[in-house]
């Protein structure tokens, strides 16, 4: 059975009337009664385990808002880096479900500049940091209903569909960034093949780079379980899974593997001092020098929350979980709602040309990143765990 979108609007002229998808701020479809979630959201399970009546200052409605406002404020300056459209993605995800017109409007105002600007894009093979801003455009018409858009992020979206072995690096960053274009797609235009290529990429992947204990190495060269890169990991498997139905011939594959990571995650949550409810930077690493890191810790509870709200995840056993790293990220921000303890990008050590030399003690690379406040690598997962808390 092909997947139908649970919502639709229609488009004019040559789009030829599709069908527009729930996006990150609805819930994703309900199966039928015979597959319900044993744990749907609002229900008094995901209550007792810790999803509701939260403490002002945790309040997801207020930090939410916060840092979409927070965002609204900042100048993109043309950027089209995969860090600021995941958080003005996260934005837009909040402005909807608070129904904040006004910050809605500014945030889709900010595109201005950027329509009909990505020739650059489509002029190559492209690349997976760099295609996946079509998520923006794909928000804004989804909620806008502006043909124009929906149209520009699926010329991006269908280039890397006809170039997808081009964009596979086999570095587990690219399970967000490949995911999310094309779910977006699927979400904007109801059109079930960009579901089957961000499946069929997603099975990939996990073959190729999940371990025993359902984490995974930050590349298959650099066998190192770096916390933002798995949260990406963590975060594309949680978006592809609210859209994918239950009958797809990869659903199966792709559940296990989220519930082998989320297992795999458990053990390593902080549970104690200074970052109690956040996970390491080096998730599994035990060396004094690692550190709690924020990013991929919003991503990790991003998609508890998401798995225990949708009945894909044990609530009494992730709930407290997920309401622990929650809490801790709000400990997290400053006044002004920047997050702070964000690891510096990373990749692999020689990517970084006359820097230090780790050899015999990689995991030092990552001990050794900068802690950054406010950067985006930070704020759009806090957003999307706002998001799932409020939908």
């Amino acid at each position: 059975m092909r997947p139908t979108p649970s919502s639709c609007w229609p488009l004019l002229a040559l789009l030829a009337l599709v069908p527009a998808a729930c996006s990150l701020t609805h819930a994703a479809r309900t199966p039928a009664p015979a597959q319900a979630p044993a744990y749907p959201a609002n229900s008094a399970d995901a209550e007792n385990a810790g999803l509701h009546n939260w403490p002002e200052r945790a309040d997801p409605a207020l930090i939410g808002s916060r840092l979409a406002h927070a965002f609204a404020r900042v100048d993109p300056e043309n950027s089209r880096h995969y860090k600021l459209a995941c958080t003005w993605y996260g934005s837009l995800a909040v402005a909807d479900l608070l129904h904040d017109e006004a910050l809605r409007d500014t945030l889709v105002a900010m595109y201005t500049p950027y329509r009909d600007s990505h020739a650059d894009l489509l002029a190559g093979p492209g690349h997976v940091d760099d295609n996946v801003f079509g998520i923006v455009p794909l928000e804004i018409a989804r909620q806008t209903r502006d043909a124009g858009l929906l149209a520009e992020g699926l010329r991006i979206a269908d280039h890397q569909r006809a170039r997808i072995d081009a964009h596979k690096r086999f570095a587990i960053d690219d399970m967000f960034m490949i995911t999310a274009l094309q779910v977006q797609a699927w979400r904007a235009s109801g059109d079930p093949d960009y579901l089957d290529t961000a499946a069929a990429a997603m099975v990939e992947y996990l073959d190729a780079l999940q371990q025993d204990d359902g984490l995974f190495f930050h590349h298959a060269d650099f066998r190192h379980r770096w916390a933002r890169g798995n949260g990406w990991v963590a975060a594309g498997m949680t978006e592809l899974l609210r859209e994918l139905p239950p009958d797809h011939p990869h659903h199966g594959a792709i559940r296990a593997g989220f519930e082998r990571m989320m297992r795999g995650l458990l053990s390593h949550q902080i549970t104690d001092g200074d970052g109690a409810g956040l996970w390491k930077q080096v998730i599994d690493s035990p060396d004094p020098r690692n550190w709690p890191e924020t990013s991929g810790s919003a991503m990790f509870t991003y998609a508890m929350i998401t798995g225990v709200r949708s009945g894909w995840l044990d609530a009494s056993t992730y709930g407290p979980v997920a309401r622990a790293g929650w809490l801790a990220l709000v400990d997290r921000l400053t006044p002004d709602g920047e997050l702070r303890d964000v690891s510096m990008w990373a990749y692999k050590p020689d990517s970084h040309p006359g820097g230090p030399d780790h050899a015999g003690d990689e995991e030092n690379y990552y001990f050794q990143r900068p802690r950054l406040t406010g950067d985006q690598h930070g704020q759009a997962p806090m957003l999307w765990a706002a998001a799932a808390l409020l939908r």
